[in-house]
């Protein structure tokens, strides 16, 4: 049921969206994605145009001509300049040109009169017949604001289509407060032209995504604009939701506001009898302990040009203290998070953190020419290639003579590799299976002579990062690698079931919105079919990593909390990460 009311709603977002586009309240319909048409409607308050003074009356009033394509609202404010002297070539004295002085600011104070100009009103300064009024190409700076019961995911997609709209600058601070003088006040000493207020109010059977704009130096409001979906029967699922009769489990134990996170593990890494958390932003990592609250214990920098693709903690060389693993690439610009493409002077590296009481965390090995990637007790080791990116068999590595070594070839299906696999033996008879995601996200099982028994028929979300080469061939000119999400065995009264994260998209068929949240699934093959059920959802953010230690799961999501409040998915947001901690119980 709950798969039919989210299609029902996805599909509701496309078909039944209605715009209330200006600060008067005219309406219209447009039809596709909502938050497209919100920054679209944004936009238009802010296009590139230039137009000339023709009159200014006694009352400060004026008229102003634009061109006769230019696209003017009512409320939007233009600079106005005045030409000033002649300046000429420095060698050849030849007239260049003659300099803008800004002597003012003029409001859109209505609608294109018959003439094909605009009533105006000056708003500062000394603005005559002749001045040119203009809105250049150069950003915006717009302060962004969003009301704390905003829906996160909502909020996140629009943020990023205003970011990558490439007209703004987006400003943002916090604010106790939503007043327009203190939004405007708090954009002004950001150095905004303007500030934007979301929010997502619900009303009747809709929910309606909200945007007002104010003017930073003086707080008024030029703009209201709604994009309203229609929710008709779809209902708000509980923040989480356990399905699997073989697992129990607690409420959220909470939701941490980070900084910045992409990668997480778990471990005791300094030998003091207790697990510490340790998150990596992709270039450096910070150590926390967890105990009533999150608290950082170290902060380690890492080295320029390096992009962190894993992070594993494992005790491999036995003298308790679990050692950090990460693999990271050398160019930053090496990996693929949806724009760039490898170099090919880009490489593979691991290197080997390791807690000394009187040194703190130091390196014990560096540049090794593995991935590495720890599944259970054991440590995996893949060698990389410029060519291949993952090269040669998957090995199980040993700690030997004070180094990490490839001990033996794991046989794993041609189609696995290091990342994205795991053993699994169902009823816990001895008989080990492999599970395996591919590079589109879908599951595949092998039974244990290699043969494919079963594929998932849906895929459970894109990878967060992948790696694209240029080759030399005209059918695939660009081969693709990624870098595939984590799978857990855990032991239940059945057997064993195989845990996963699935990462929701903001809107199935509206690519490049990124995902609005997370699902946990726990699988079981009961040898003739996959039972799969879900036991956590609406999971709030873009999941990027997540670690089972024990009977405790941590995610780790883009944005970020300013505060959190226990036992809930939802708080005042900014960007930044959010580590969410649960606890399961077997029964």
């Amino acid at each position: 049921m709950k798969s039919f009311y989210r299609a029902l709603f996805i599909i509701s977002l496309i078909l039944g969206t209605t715009v209330l586009s200006s600060a008067d309240g005219t309406q219209n319909t447009e039809a596709g994605n909502p938050v497209n048409n919100l920054k679209e409607s944004v936009l238009s308050y802010f296009n590139p145009v230039s137009g000339t003074v023709e009159v200014v009356n006694n009352d400060s009033t004026a008229t102003v001509r634009f061109g006769a394509e230019a696209v003017i609202r009512k409320g939007m404010r233009f600079p106005v300049f005045r030409e000033g002297k002649p300046f000429y070539h420095p060698v050849t004295n030849a007239p260049l040109g003659k300099t803008e002085d800004l002597v003012g600011r003029v409001e859109v104070k209505g609608e294109k009169t018959d003439d094909g100009s605009y009533p105006c009103v000056v708003i500062k300064g000394d603005v005559k017949a002749g001045d040119i009024v203009r809105l250049t190409t150069s950003k915006i700076k717009l302060a962004f604001f969003q009301d704390r019961k905003s829906d996160w995911a909502l909020s996140e997609a629009f943020y990023g289509a205003l970011k990558t709209s490439g007209r703004f600058e987006i400003l943002e601070a916090y604010t106790p407060s939503y007043k327009p003088e203190e939004l405007a006040k708090l954009a002004g000493e950001l150095g905004a032209e303007a500030a934007l207020m979301f929010s997502t109010p619900a009303k009747d059977d809709r929910q309606i995504l909200a945007v007002r704009l104010y003017w930073a130096e003086d707080a008024k409001a030029f703009a209201e604009i709604q994009e309203d979906v229609r929710r008709d029967e779809v209902k708000t699922p509980a923040s989480e939701e356990f399905i699997a009769s073989t697992l129990n489990s607690r409420e959220p134990w909470g939701s941490y506001k980070l900084a910045g996170g992409q990668l997480i593990a778990a471990g005791d890494m300094d030998n003091n009898g207790v697990e510490e958390l340790i998150v990596s932003d992709g270039s450096n990592l910070t150590v926390y302990n967890l105990k009533e609250d999150l608290q950082e214990l170290w902060s380690i920098k890492g080295s320029p040009g390096e992009k962190y693709l894993s992070l594993d903690t494992l005790d491999l060389n036995n003298n308790g203290a679990a050692e950090i693993f990460v693999t990271a690439l050398t160019d930053g610009s090496g990996i693929n998070t949806g724009d760039t493409k490898t170099k090919d002077e880009s490489k593979i590296k691991t290197f080997v953190l390791e807690y000394d009481p009187s040194e703190g965390y130091r390196k014990i090995k560096d540049d090794i020419p593995y991935f590495m990637r720890v599944l259970g007790k054991t440590l995996l080791m893949q060698k990389s290639d410029p060519n291949q990116i993952f090269d040669g068999p998957v090995y199980e590595g040993e700690w030997k003579d004070g180094d990490y070594r490839p001990k033996r070839p794991l046989n794993l299906p041609p189609d696995a590799n290091i990342y994205g696999f795991t053993y699994i033996d169902w009823q816990d008879k001895g008989q080990d299976q492999i599970i395996t995601f591919d590079d589109k996200g879908y599951l595949i099982l092998y039974d244990g002579q290699g043969q494919v028994i079963w594929k998932s028929d849906k895929a459970y979300g894109a990878f967060n990062f992948s790696f694209e080469r240029e080759t030399l061939s005209l059918a695939h000119p660009v081969k693709k690698w990624f870098v595939r999400g984590r799978l857990f065995s855990v032991r239940t009264e059945r057997g064993q079931e195989v845990i996963l994260v699935n990462r929701v998209p903001v809107l199935s068929n509206v690519p490049g919105l990124g995902t609005k949240g997370a699902e946990v699934y726990s699988l079981w093959w009961n040898g003739e079919s996959m039972e799969e059920k879900m036991i956590l959802s609406e999971i709030s953010g873009s999941i990027t990593d997540y670690v089972m230690e024990g009977r405790k799961l941590f995610l780790i999501g883009k944005g970020g909390l300013l505060s959190f409040v226990k036992n809930s998915a939802s708080g005042e947001f900014s960007r930044g990460s959010i580590l969410y901690y649960y606890n399961f119980k077997e029964k």
